[in-house]
């Protein structure tokens, strides 16, 4: 088993209730999810939250010290906001060789300059990404709701050893579908801790795949086709060539992201030859 397997065989068989003291916080408590991936647990924890508001945070997080005094007062400027995040900044471990500049968005890396809010899903400035995520207890609701009854969409996020992605924006996306706004917000600002392993260019090269696959993906879930030009010999044709001239950096991410966009499209193709 690798290391990393190894690492994570060993803490998912340990309950996390026996190994994290949260008696400091009297409403703290613990809750188990037996089914794997990230969107369960995601739903395990809008179940069990009472409060209006729901933050997401992973264990790899760090909320700055003001983020949740400065959610609350987000939360009551914008009445009809559903989902919202801010900055993310990458924090490498000591033995950590940080990527080029142009691979960080793999590691969720964001600097956000100016405030966005949208209504459209279409909108990519103003639609958070998962660390520090923010969400209505409405919003939370409407997307339980919305998972129940399109099991596709639980395929939008991270299960085990698989990258994928999207869950994140789905809420987002959720929240404009039932009349909410989405936003990110220059204010809120969350360290995000990577470890060497992540910094690797064989797992971001897997990411970059999963972005790309995840994205079409999820487009097709929420609207039932796919872009005609992503099918589109010539324009398969055009894009190889054009990866050609990139420079080495580029050049690998736009081949990753071509492979985990053909992947999704013959992945598609065969989901609706089996209906």
């Amino acid at each position: 088993v690798p290391p990393a397997q190894a690492d994570f065989m060993q803490a998912s068989q340990v309950p996390l209730a026996g190994r994290t003291d949260l008696s400091w916080h009297p409403a703290a408590r613990v809750i188990r999810e037996n089914q794997p991936g990230l969107t369960p647990a995601r739903l395990a924890g809008f179940a069990a939250a009472r409060g209006e508001i729901i933050v997401l945070v992973d264990d790899d997080n760090v909320l700055a010290p003001d983020f949740l005094s400065q959610v609350l007062a987000i939360a009551a400027e914008y009445p009809q906001l559903g989902a919202w995040s801010g900055n993310v900044i990458l924090e490498f471990a000591a033995d950590a060789v940080p990527p080029p500049a142009a691979w960080r968005s793999n590691l969720t890396e964001r600097q956000v300059t100016q405030d966005a809010i949208s209504a459209d899903r279409h909108h990519h400035d103003s639609t958070p990404w998962g660390a520090g995520l923010c969400v209505r207890r409405a919003v939370a609701d409407a997307y339980a709701a919305e998972l129940a009854g399109n099991a596709l969409r639980r395929q939008l996020d991270l299960q085990g050893q698989a990258l994928l992605y999207g869950g994140d924006t789905d809420i987002a996306y959720v929240a404009c579908a039932h009349g909410y706004t989405k936003g990110v917000f220059a204010r809120l600002s969350v360290q995000h801790l990577i470890p060497a392993r992540r910094c690797e260019t064989a797992y971001l090269m897997r990411s970059m795949e999963g972005h790309a696959y995840s994205s079409v993906m999820h487009e097709f879930i929420l609207s039932g086709t796919i872009a005609s030009y992503l099918t589109s010999p010539t324009w398969r044709a055009k894009a190889w060539v054009k990866r050609l001239f990139l420079p080495r950096v580029d050049r690998i991410q736009a081949t990753q992201h071509a492979r985990g966009t053909a992947r999704a499209v013959a992945d598609i193709r065969r989901q609706q030859e089996h209906r």
